[in-house]
């Protein structure tokens, strides 16, 4: 029997649990988990039995808790981390909402989007619907009780209907413009997305430049597109000191008078860059 036929590349690993390479391999060196197999032509691999275990460490650094603990915990300790008190944000239409993306009801999701986008205030809709929607997602897949394919439909989903709520608003030039990305290695597209719904619905100009992209390239489309802001999002899985000498190499790249800003999970855990404003929630926008 093939052995490297029941077990999964790096490669793998990553898209089945947005976590980066690097990350893999810090928490390989530091904390033993996960434990590659060398295949004899030196390949290194990882047991398919891992996986669903790294998904829920992936869930719970995400949700704020440290690494350290999260890598050291077993399974059943993983999913006593992840339980959330959802009682003071979570509103009664997420009810309906997770039932149809358990069913994939596609056309239901959107409806029920739509409606509550609607019914709440901006900051509420994301506050206390779309990001509610996303932790419960995030859990249920970590835990096995939700298939990739259902989570990649809603997220889509999400991804399109904040994009068409984002296009329909009017840009006012005196409220400035923005340039949003993240930085290399960041792939979370939907706390960009968010933030670009929200300067746009105060009239800002929003220049979306997307996810994983070069400290040079963000620096030469904020020249190019002539803004005066950029604002990088960074998630629990970006922040730290790489992140940091990241951001310092941005700034200095970045032309006269066009500030930096950063927000996101990671952004309370990434130590001050002097000249860069942190925003610690979307009421900062």
């Amino acid at each position: 029997m093939d052995l490297g036929a029941e077990l999964l590349s790096i490669g793998d690993i990553c898209s089945e649990t947005g976590l980066s390479p690097d990350v893999v391999r810090v928490w390989e060196r530091r904390y033993g988990f996960p434990m590659p197999v060398r295949l004899p032509s030196g390949h290194r691999r990882y047991r398919s039995s891992d996986l669903n275990r790294l998904r829920l460490i992936a869930e719970a650094v995400a949700d704020g808790h440290r690494p350290a603990l999260a890598v050291k915990a077993d399974e059943a300790a993983l999913r006593k981390l992840l339980v959330r008190g959802q009682s003071n944000t979570w509103t009664p239409i997420v009810d309906p909402l997770i039932k149809a993306v358990v069913e994939m009801d596609s056309a239901h999701i959107r409806t029920l989007l739509q409606n509550a986008f609607s019914r709440y205030p901006l900051k509420d809709f994301l506050g206390h619907v779309v990001d509610p929607l996303l932790e419960w997602v995030g859990y249920a897949w970590a835990e096995g009780s939700l298939g990739i394919h259902q989570e990649h439909l809603v997220t889509e989903i999400l991804e399109d209907f904040l994009r068409q709520m984002r296009l329909a608003l009017p840009i006012q030039s005196s409220k400035g413009s923005v340039l949003l990305a993240t930085l290399p290695g960041e792939r979370h597209r939907l706390g960009l997305l968010m933030a670009a719904l929200l300067y746009a619905a105060k009239g800002v100009r929003v220049e979306l430049l997307g996810i994983d992209v070069p400290v040079a390239s963000i620096a030469n489309a904020a020249r190019t597109l002539r803004v005066d802001r950029v604002a990088v999002s960074l998630s629990i899985q970006s922040s730290g000191e790489p992140t940091r000498r990241l951001l310092m190499d941005l700034l200095e790249r970045l032309p006269p008078n066009c500030q930096l800003l950063i927000g996101g999970q990671g952004a309370a855990r990434t130590r001050k860059v002097e000249g860069v404003e942190r925003m610690t929630g979307i009421g900062d926008i």
